[in-house]
């Protein structure tokens, strides 16, 4: 077993009486316009486990979980701060002036800021430039989808082709 730590976003301010029969869950500090955030911290096998169960805890507490902060979503000046290089020679991959090319697209085209996915990046940097990244699994990434497809099912007259595309 390990101990698996993270944070759900949540709407509402999380109370504690309401967290209080879960064991593992506790009201994060910071709720702010009608958005609040829920402590995990869990031990059981696995991160996927550990997300899916306190998701489930959440919603019979009252409260509806948006998203797990996992911090995925990055600028071109994160990325150079977390590999310790320079925002320049990130640009430079990034538009394939350096490097081998084959940079991750950003998620956001056209916007005046560029996010690009952590997910993506890493393994692109561990291959393409050598960086010394943990290889962490992407469960959070997946999580949060799935997440965002729940609030979404039932607007999509086509929910059969998105289970197709899926897999």
């Amino acid at each position: 077993m390990a101990l698996q730590e993270f944070v759900l976003v949540v709407v509402g301010a999380p109370g504690e009486v309401a967290l209080r029969s879960h064991d593992g869950l506790a009201p994060a500090p910071g709720p702010r316009d009608g958005v609040g955030a829920v402590l995990v911290c869990r031990e059981v096998p696995d991160l996927a486990e550990a997300v899916t169960a306190a998701v489930r805890d959440v919603e019979s507490a009252g409260l509806r979980p948006v998203r797990v902060a996992a911090n995925d979503w990055v600028t071109l000046a994160d990325i150079a701060a977390r590999i310790g290089r320079s925002r320049e020679i990130v640009r430079l991959w990034s538009v394939g002036r350096q490097g081998p090319g084959g940079f991750p697209p950003p998620l956001n085209l056209g916007c005046d800021t560029s996010f690009y996915s952590w997910a993506e990046v890493a393994p692109w940097l561990r291959r393409a430039v050598d960086c010394d990244l943990p290889d962490e699994e992407p469960v959070l990434v997946a999580m949060n989808l799935a997440l965002q497809l729940r609030r979404l099912a039932p607007r999509i007259s086509r929910m059969d082709a998105v289970r197709a595309l899926v897999g």
